[in-house]
């Protein structure tokens, strides 16, 4: 279920997050929400340097974001940063 919170972030990620019982899944899902929101923030953001900027910054979104999901479905727990801080929101 933790992979699952990456398919469609910030949906999936408040989801997994709602419904998880582990702490690792509410990681992950309380993750992909702030991914979810960040990557277009910063997609728009990258729109005032121009449409290479725009580019580049989609590209490493989707990078990051295919990291995300592989790496959690083969059990690995990757974090961003501020990962920490959100590792401590999931408790509970």
């Amino acid at each position: 279920m933790a992979a699952l919170a990456y398919l469609l972030p910030p949906l999936t990620g408040l989801l997994a997050y709602s419904l998880g019982r582990d702490r690792r899944v509410r990681f992950h899902g309380l993750q992909a929400v702030a991914f979810g929101f960040l990557w277009p923030v910063t997609i728009y953001g990258g729109s005032l340097a121009g449409p290479i900027g725009t580019r580049v910054i989609f590209a490493l979104g989707a990078l990051i974001w295919i990291g995300l999901l592989v790496a959690t479905a083969l059990g690995r727990d990757p974090r961003l940063p501020g990962g920490r801080r959100l590792r401590s929101l999931s408790r509970g």
